[in-house]
C-alpha cells in the first residue's frame, strides 16, 4: 500500500489484478497526483464518496486510462453530474460552486458497488453518515474507512456537522466499524488509527451522554 498524501489521503493498493487507485484528490491536484503515480498505471479507481477532494481528479483519469471507477449508488448521482452537492461552505454562491466544481465521471464509466461486493480482492463495506453512499475497503485486518472519521492529535473522531450529510448516522457507523475485526483503520485525513482508539472514542461519546 503506497499513501499519496494529497490534501485527502489517497491510496494505491496492490492487488493481484494490477493497483487499485482508492480516491482521486483535488480537481486542481491531478498533475499531482500524476507525478506520484510516475510510471504506474492503476487498473481501477475506487471512490470512497462524492466530495470534491475525493472525486476531483476522477473524471480526467477516466479520459486518460479507460479505467472502471467503483461508487456507491447512493453517491454516483453526485458523482455523475445528475445531483448537486449541498454547497460547502454553505453560502449562497460560493458553496455550490466549490462543491460542485469536480467535471462529472459519466455514467458508462461507473460501476455501482454496495455492502459486500468484491473489488480486486478487497470486501466493500458501507459506511454513511459523511455521505450517504460513502464505502470503504477491508481486507485482512486493514481498513480503509476514507472520512467516516478523522484523525488528529488526539486521535480519531467524526467529522463535524457542517461537512456530514447525517451526524447521527455517522456515529452509527463509527460502532459498526468497532465491531470489525480489524487492526489498522487508514482514513481521509490524518494518520492510520486502530481498532482500540475507536472504541475508546465510543466509550467516551457514551459517558457524556450518560
Amino acid at each position: 500500500m503506497r499513501v499519496i498524501p494529497l490534501l485527502a489521503n489517497t491510496y494505491l493498493l496492490d492487488t493481484l489484478q494490477g493497483p487499485l487507485l482508492v480516491d482521486a484528490g483535488m480537481p486542481q491536484e491531478y498533475s499531482r497526483l500524476l507525478r506520484y503515480l510516475g510510471q504506474t498505471r492503476p487498473v481501477a479507481l475506487f471512490l470512497t464518496h462524492h466530495h470534491l477532494d475525493h472525486v476531483g481528479g476522477a473524471r480526467r483519469l477516466w479520459e486518460r486510462w479507460g479505467l472502471p471507477i467503483y461508487a456507491h449508488p447512493l453517491d454516483i448521482p453526485y458523482i455523475s453530474g445528475v445531483r448537486r452537492r449541498p454547497p460547502f461552505p454553505p453560502l449562497p454562491w460560493l458553496g455550490d460552486w466549490l462543491a460542485n466544481s469536480p467535471r462529472p465521471v459519466p455514467q458508462e464509466a461507473l460501476v455501482p458497488v454496495e455492502e459486500g461486493a468484491e473489488v480486486l480482492g478487497w470486501r466493500v463495506v458501507h459506511l454513511p453518515g459523511h455521505t450517504p453512499g460513502q464505502v470503504g475497503l477491508l481486507r485482512e485486518g486493514v481498513l480503509i474507512a476514507a472520512d467516516a472519521l478523522r484523525v488528529g492529535r488526539r486521535g480519531p473522531f467524526v467529522p463535524p456537522p457542517l461537512v456530514n450529510h447525517d451526524t447521527p448516522q455517522a456515529w452509527r457507523t463509527l460502532g459498526r466499524i468497532a465491531a470489525l475485526e480489524v487492526m489498522t483503520i487508514y482514513v481521509g485525513h490524518g494518520p492510520p488509527t486502530t481498532l482500540e482508539a475507536v472504541r475508546a472514542l465510543l466509550r467516551q461519546r457514551q459517558a457524556w451522554l450518560d
